[in-house]
């Protein structure tokens, strides 16, 4: 139950940056000039490839950390240097600049940190590469944004739920969304009420959520409404998820969820047959281990991708819909599923190919897997 990272630092960060360079970041245009409306002979030109290609105005990098190379074409000797708002910086630069042999562009090392080292988060963060003139009475320089991660739609850790224990063998205190506080329902979330029953069975716990009961009742969770997903045409759906073991028995819930699209997208994996859900299963937590509750969420990461199709675009109106057990009468099973940190994030066309790093949807091995320095 990490606290959500907010854009509030990089805005801080970007205050801090001279007011020429804190212009020329907001605009995404990477160069400065003495004299705006004359013409200069130096040029800095910067590439996402060695040969070919467009020069760039932003560039991404790995979530998985490593090294990162940017190709610069220029007629001007030039320092490289870094910045961003981190108290430990999450880029440093290799000294030596070395020459790109078919192309002779000049290659720039940037080594990344890995974006969570805890946890699986994908929520973009910037920096910036400045590329100055080594002739400091040039005061000429190109600025790049470099990006890692994704920009966030919808996010929410539920860390502002405090309803009973952390541990989720107890129940007294948890509470039915129908009686969340104005601003926990202000969130957007909702849950569908089985007919015939007097609450709905999506609860609130001590900073996550849990669907169902011991009762057999099933239960899900559909994501707010989000008219900012509009103009995008593939988003990754990434949450934990862990389902029910008793400590004493050893009896397993039913660890099943269909995750949906609703009104507008299909799930990236059967974008041919237009398909709209996808059937998972969720690890169980283990209530005798040592570090019980605390690690209850180990292995429980998931991504989800979305994307839009000529028949099914993505639109204003297009939900993700979570679901355990039946909605309609009580099963035989029960089906306790637990859920945390929850996001819908857009994907760009910008080599960001999540999709084929995780091998599609379903379990996170991306920054889903245990991390090993």
């Amino acid at each position: 139950m990490r606290k959500t990272v907010l854009t509030e630092s990089f805005i801080r960060f970007s205050r801090r940056l001279t007011g020429l360079a804190l212009l020329v970041a907001a605009a995404g245009i990477a160069s400065c000039e003495t004299h705006s409306n004359s013409e200069r002979n130096e040029s800095i030109a910067v590439y996402a490839e060695p040969t070919g290609g467009e020069p760039i105005d932003a560039a991404y990098v790995d979530v998985r950390g490593g090294l990162a190379r940017i190709y610069v074409d220029s007629n001007v000797d030039f320092t490289a240097s870094w910045q961003d708002d981190a108290t430990t910086p999450w880029v440093t630069l290799l000294p030596d600049y070395s020459v790109e042999p078919q192309s002779g562009r000049r290659v720039v090392t940037l080594n990344v940190q890995r974006r969570s080292k805890t946890s699986s988060y994908y929520t973009r963060r910037t920096g910036m590469l400045i590329l100055a003139a080594a002739d400091g009475g040039l005061n000429y320089n190109r600025i790049i944004p470099v990006h890692q991660g994704s920009t966030a739609r919808v996010s929410n850790d539920f860390s502002s739920m405090k309803y009973g224990k952390e541990d989720p063998r107890f129940t007294d205190g948890e509470t039915s969304i129908d009686n969340w506080t104005t601003a926990q329902k202000n969130y957007g979330f909702s849950s569908t009420k089985i007919e015939g029953e007097t609450v709905t069975h999506c609860y609130g716990k001590n900073g996550y959520l849990k669907l169902g009961d011991d009762k057999g009742h099933g239960a899900d969770l559909i994501s707010p409404y989000t008219n900012t997903l509009r103009s995008d045409s593939m988003l990754m759906v990434s949450f934990r998820a862990v389902a029910y073991t008793d400590y004493y028995t050893g009896t397993k819930d039913d660890n099943k969820i269909r995750v949906e699209v609703l009104d507008g997208g299909v799930i990236a994996d059967f974008a041919d047959s237009e398909k709209t859900s996808i059937d998972l299963e969720t690890v169980y937590y283990d209530p005798r281990s040592d570090e019980f509750p605390e690690n209850m969420w180990e292995g429980s990461d998931f991504l989800i991708f979305v994307v839009s199709t000529k028949a099914n675009p993505i639109t204003v109106n297009t939900r993700i819909r979570i679901t355990c057990g039946s909605l309609a009468q009580p099963s035989a099973a029960n089906s306790r599923i637990f859920l945390d940190n929850f996001y819908i994030r857009r994907l760009e066309a910008d080599g960001q190919d999540y999709f084929t790093q995780n091998n599609g949807s379903g379990r996170d091995v991306i920054l889903g897997a245990p991390f090993e320095e």
